[in-house]
């Protein structure tokens, strides 16, 4: 079991330094980066990885590439929130007393820190919940 979680760290800090260090759109090209770095992983593996890792897609030079949380624009505030909404397409639906926003696939944990973020005092948290297939 130690030696489970061992490879699955060491998985896991090569999946953010990938990241970091080049351009990945996929997750199949992170399958393919983790590969040459050595670990063995599939699809279903990385899937895992990036949820408990909290990797966003961001808009790098008019493309979506995968990044560790930290990457998503530092600053906070309601610029941050402001970027986000001009970077992504946002859809917004009220819920009773809630608004339900969706965001594009692999950016539900950038929108998120946007929101947490802004110090809007409607705001009093975010759930952040995988898409559904319909």
């Amino acid at each position: 079991m130690r030696d489970a979680l061992a490879r699955k760290h060491h998985r896991q800090q090569a999946l953010l330094r990938v990241v970091s260090q080049q351009r990945l759109s996929t997750q199949a090209d992170l399958v393919r980066a983790l590969r040459g770095a050595g670990f063995a992983a599939t699809q279903a593996t990385v899937s895992r990885d990036i949820v408990e890792l909290g990797l966003v897609k961001v808009a790098r030079n008019g493309a979506h590439i995968y990044a560790p949380p930290t990457a998503v624009a530092s600053g906070g505030g309601t610029e941050r929130l402001r970027k986000f909404c001009e970077d992504y397409p946002v859809e917004g639906r009220t819920a009773g007393n809630l608004v339900v926003l969706r965001s594009p696939p692999g950016t539900a944990n950038a929108m998120a820190i946007a929101l947490d973020t802004s110090a809007l005092a409607e705001i009093v948290g975010t759930v952040v919940a995988p898409r559904t297939k319909h």
